[in-house]
């Protein structure tokens, strides 16, 4: 995850992989190099990160 957030600005990466996985990012290579899955994984650290599952739910609920 630190290695995702080091190459992008955290909040780009985090609002972009909200809206990939919400359905509100169109399906463009160019946008989906924004995306970092490991934000919502844990990256393997162990925890999955709850707040950002939160946001893609009710992203996903209200489109």
């Amino acid at each position: 995850m630190a290695a995702c957030l080091a190459s992008r600005p955290a909040a780009t990466a985090a609002a972009a992989t909200v809206l990939y996985h919400g359905g509100a990012l169109p399906r463009s290579p160019r946008l989906q190099r924004l995306v970092c899955h490991e934000l919502l994984d844990g990256g393997g650290g162990g925890g999955d990160n709850y707040i950002l599952h939160f946001a893609v739910a009710v992203m996903r609920s209200l489109g």
